[in-house]
Order: C-alpha cells, then sequence, then structure tokens
C-alpha cells in the first residue's frame, strides 16, 4: 500500500506539472498533443516500473500491421490499456462517456484530443450521432479503439459484450483486432493498491469485416474472453 500511495502522489504532481507545462498547445490543432501526452505516458509506465514493480509484455505481435489496423476492441480491466493503447498505436480515438470532459486538466485535453463522446441519456440519436462521428474520423487516417463492455471488469467477472460493438462493426465495415489481458490482477478498479508483476497485453488473431452481426460478437466475446482467462498471474 505504502507503493501505490507514493505511486499516486508521483502521478498526481506528474499530471500537474505536465498539464501545466503543455497547456498552451490547447490553443494549437489537437495533433501537437500527441507527443506532449504520449511522454506522460511513458513517464507514467516509468513510475509503475520504478515504484511498484509492475512491467508489461506485449504478445501476438506477428497478427497485427499496425499501418492497416483501424478497429480495435479490447478486454477492458484496468486504466492501464487505455495509455497502453494510446502509446502504442497512432492516432487513436477512443469512444468514451460524455461526463469525463467534467474531469479537471484531463478533461481538457481529452476533449482537445478530438475524441467520441457518448451520452448515454441520449438514445438513439447520441447512438447515431456517435457512429458518424466515428466513421469521419477513420476516414481521415484514426483508428478507433473499443471497450465491448463498456467499462472496467474484474477478471473472471461475467462478460458483458454490448450490442452496440456489433452495430459499430457493421457501420464502420473494417476488420477487427480483438485483444486480451490481464490487468485487472495488477491495477484493478475500485482499488487503491497496485500489484507488482507482469501485465500480459496479447493482439489476436484478426476477425474479418462483413460477418452478421450476432456472429461477429459471439467470435469477438469467445476469443477475448478465453485468452484473457488463460493470462493469469
Amino acid at each position: 500500500m505504502i507503493k501505490s500511495t507514493i505511486f499516486y502522489i508521483f502521478l498526481i504532481l506528474w499530471t500537474f506539472v505536465l498539464g501545466l507545462f503543455f497547456l498552451p498547445l490547447l490553443f494549437f490543432p489537437y495533433k501537437y498533443l500527441y507527443s506532449p501526452i504520449k511522454l506522460w505516458i511513458r513517464g507514467t509506465f516509468f513510475l509503475l516500473k520504478s515504484i511498484c514493480n509492475l512491467s508489461f509484455e506485449i504478445r501476438g505481435e506477428k497478427n497485427i500491421n499496425k499501418k492497416n489496423i483501424k478497429f480495435i476492441a479490447s478486454k477492458h480491466q484496468s486504466a492501464f490499456e487505455t495509455l497502453f493503447l494510446y502509446n502504442y498505436f497512432s492516432k487513436v480515438i477512443f469512444i468514451h462517456k460524455y461526463e469525463l470532459f467534467f474531469i479537471p486538466i484531463f478533461g481538457m485535453y481529452l476533449k482537445k484530443l478530438n475524441m467520441v463522446s457518448i451520452n448515454r441519456k441520449g438514445g438513439s440519436k447520441a447512438l447515431i450521432r456517435m457512429i458518424n462521428e466515428t466513421k469521419e474520423k477513420i476516414s481521415k487516417g484514426c483508428t478507433l479503439i473499443i471497450f465491448p463492455e463498456g467499462t472496467r471488469k474484474l477478471p473472471g467477472s461475467n462478460p458483458d459484450y454490448k450490442s452496440g460493438v456489433a452495430g459499430i462493426y457493421k457501420e464502420i465495415n473494417f476488420d477487427v483486432l480483438p485483444i486480451a489481458l490481464n490487468s485487472g490482477f495488477y491495477w484493478p478498479k475500485n482499488s487503491f493498491k497496485i500489484k507488482s508483476g507482469k501485465i500480459i497485453i496479447e493482439f489476436l488473431p484478426i476477425i474479418k469485416k462483413g460477418l452478421d452481426k450476432n456472429e461477429f460478437i459471439e467470435l469477438l466475446e469467445n476469443n477475448i474472453e478465453k485468452k484473457s482467462a488463460e493470462l493469469k498471474i
């Protein structure tokens, strides 16, 4: 617990210092924020490694060509994979809940980064707007990253893959890169303590575009859940 406390203190300081230092970039096009944010992420990884002795390993890179990846569906157990995926891929966009814009400092940068937000109370109109906005950003060279369950899940909990993921898959019509991981064993939701060890991120074989929506969601869930269950401590 002491190491976790030290980590969060340094993370807050690191975030505050960089957030203020790069504040003028909020007045420039969002592309100028890519490098500073990746610097912040790499600094966070350094703190995790040096203070909490938490590192990570990437598997399955043979399954991907980063330049051709436009749609990623990842297991979500921790804050870690959000940082990792943003740092690993180029020009990524996340679909996130609208309320995140109200987080101090973080929210300002999130809004500037041209992400896709959705108001969960907006119903079908909000979903249509989100899909149209996503398609437009992908056409401009962005890569979509989505968490099919919509929120972080504890390892071993029952999966809850949302039907909206299949709707996005059908509408944008791209191959999908599934990702399995075990980050929840080390940096779990609703827990202050960060455990030492090694997080595994595994890129799984591509799921081709054009499948029936039900077939796609079943294949996606089976592939991600089976491999994530194998990636135990």
